[in-house]
């Protein structure tokens, strides 16, 4: 394996890692992991935690 495979190699791990972290970061905040447009035109908008929680929320106002 020479020194450009192992550039490379990091170069991926640490893509993936970055990925990984931040969607952590994002889970942990409540923000959504998926696509982040919403959940309003979203076809299984319905299935989502969050979607659950504000319909909860909304209900329990009225």
């Amino acid at each position: 394996m020479g020194p450009v495979d192992i550039i490379i190699l990091i170069a991926a791990i640490g893509i993936v890692v970055g990925v990984v972290v931040g969607a952590v970061i994002k889970k942990k905040k409540g923000k959504s992991v998926g696509c982040g447009c919403g959940c309003s035109t979203c076809p299984h908008g319905g299935s989502c935690a969050s979607s659950k929680d504000e319909t909860e929320k909304n209900t329990s106002e009225n």
